[in-house]
């Protein structure tokens, strides 16, 4: 009995905490959703990294209330086009006007090193070492995404992703 509850509150838990897409039934009437955003890559040529199948989409994310919020998410991914292996990738994501003016900016990891946003690394409490991360080999890839809650955001025209890092591992 314990297990089958465990279970369901898990899957609730999981049906509540993750973003929404696309057209769902029990989706809130939110105009934007599923509304691609055109945005471009700067790439930084001694970086090692190359961004693959970048997308710029509003989406929906469910909160514990229930209530889905509208969301800018960018997602795709990265590969270490260098000979070494990188600790993480950190990118910068920019949202720009109608000029190509940066209205606003935040930077974010790929998937595998998210976690260097937790305020103990960010604050120097805990040390790159002790975070644990899983590296990325010469030629592999990995995923990121980062996204905005559009009731912090200023209305923007496009995005645009820049390759900030390749950490070297060691």
């Amino acid at each position: 009995m314990k297990t089958y509850l465990l279970r369901g509150f898990v899957g609730l838990a999981l049906i509540l905490l993750i973003p929404v897409h696309g057209n769902a039934v029990d989706m809130p009437s939110i105009p934007d959703v599923g509304q691609t955003v055109t945005g471009t890559v700067v790439p930084a040529p001694t970086a090692g990294v190359t961004v693959v199948s970048p997308k710029g989409e509003w989406s929906t994310f469910a909160s514990m209330e229930g209530d889905a919020e509208p969301i800018f998410l960018i997602t795709g991914r990265v590969k270490n086009t260098s000979a070494k292996p990188f600790t993480y990738i950190k990118l910068q994501f920019e949202l720009l006007d109608e000029d190509g003016v940066v209205l606003l900016r935040d930077y974010g990891y790929n998937r595998k090193a998210e976690t260097l946003r937790e305020e103990t690394y960010e604050s120097g409490k805990t040390s790159l070492k002790d975070m644990a991360i899983e590296g990325l080999p010469a030629g592999a890839e990995d995923g990121f995404r980062f996204l905005f809650f559009k009731s912090d955001i200023p209305q923007f025209q496009s995005y645009r992703i820049r390759v900030l890092e390749g950490h070297p591992a060691g």
